[in-house]
């Protein structure tokens, strides 16, 4: 039995859209799932200033898509949780600064055109700058 050329193309297409974001092997996934769970530990361990640390290398490296936010969101989520639910005890703040190093090195390798970005000439002073659109539009 031959499948019409439309069904064929609806299973595709709805298999593409439930994938699932953070399993997926695109250049620069784990760099931010190791950012995200540091940021998630950093939050469950009361250490803020390596959680925006972790945030500000999140703007400042990643390329500003949909699935990389949901990535860092969900690496940042189930850390907290983790470590809330084993009450494993907190890196000291040295630690976390030297992985959070670490991180952000892995993270600029991966992506050095988003490395300090150079300002459009067609972009006002002081302008916020423009998000990229992600592959599905959004």
């Amino acid at each position: 039995m031959r499948f019409p050329i439309l069904t064929g193309l609806l299973l595709v297409l709805t298999g593409l859209a439930f994938a699932d974001p953070t399993g997926s092997t695109e250049i620069g996934f784990a760099e931010v799932q190791t950012l995200g769970s540091l940021n998630g530990q950093a939050l469950a361990c009361r250490q803020f200033d390596a959680s925006t640390e972790a945030k500000a290398l999140m703007i400042g490296y990643a390329p500003k898509t949909r699935r990389y936010g949901i990535l860092f969101e969900t690496a940042t989520n189930a850390a907290f949780l983790a470590a809330t639910k084993d009450g494993a005890p907190c890196p000291t703040e040295t630690d976390l600064e030297a992985r959070l190093t670490e991180s952000a090195a892995a993270l600029k390798a991966v992506f050095p055109e988003q490395a300090n970005p150079v300002p459009s000439e067609t972009q006002p002073t002081g302008a916020e700058p423009s998000l990229s659109i992600d592959e599905n539009g959004s």
